[in-house]
């Protein structure tokens, strides 16, 4: 065995956590889903997601990333995340069958933390597949294995204000698929949605607002 299939085998054998925990440096190029950090003279290319990515170009300075080794035979890749956090869904999400490093980025770049966990709260797969490479099944295989394992946090969200009541979560799922029935995508009637919707709104509320909205963005 060659030392670098031995190197392979050993990071294997870490479970995917690898030799990193977190890199301090400063960012020297951006490019669409990666950053090169600049630590020690040496240059690491990191894939993020397109959030973390948005956050890290308001830095100035030496920022600290949080790291995800994947290994593969043909490959090594850093994930970076600008929390532990979002390092920690991202693994959750890649021990599902059928999930892999890029669609859970692709996930991680839909959706904000606490807007995933709405989507798992309330079973909303429709929400869910509407990430990059995420069909029904997935979505719905998603929510399964990973709905208990965020309730504490789900919980702790909901107690502060931060995750909406199930009936809110109803109507705002109606009025995406009433703006879906127009002509919109759903992803697009959730966007819709999510930015005018107060609590208290009827259907017939969100969609006339929504739709006011629309036309006034567009003329």
């Amino acid at each position: 065995m060659s030392e670098i299939s031995e190197l392979l085998l050993f990071l294997n054998m870490l479970g995917g956590t690898g030799l990193y925990e977190y890199l301090k440096g400063t960012i020297k190029d951006y490019y669409d889903d990666k950053i090169v950090l600049e630590c020690r003279d040496i240059g690491y290319l990191i894939t993020v997601s397109s959030m973390t990515l948005k956050n890290l170009s308001q830095d100035s300075g030496q920022i600290k990333i949080y790291i995800h080794q994947h290994v593969r035979e043909d490959e090594m890749t850093l994930y970076g995340f600008g929390d532990k956090q979002e390092r920690k869904l991202f693994r959750d999400l890649i021990s599902i069958s059928g999930v892999g490093p890029k669609v859970s980025i692709g996930i991680l770049s839909n959706f904000t933390f606490d807007k995933f966990t709405s989507y798992l709260s309330s079973g909303d797969e429709k929400a869910i597949s509407t990430a990059p490479g995420i069909g029904k099944k997935t979505a719905n295989r998603i929510i399964l294995e990973l709905r208990d394992k965020y309730k504490n946090i789900i919980a702790v969200q909901s107690d502060a204000g931060n995750i909406i009541s199930a009936d809110n979560l109803d109507v705002k799922k109606e009025a995406a698929q009433a703006l879906e029935s127009l002509g919109y995508t759903y992803s697009e009637g959730l966007e819709m949605v999510d930015k005018i919707f107060e609590e208290g709104m009827t259907i017939e509320d969100i969609i006339k607002k929504a739709l006011s909205q629309s036309a006034f963005a567009t003329s």
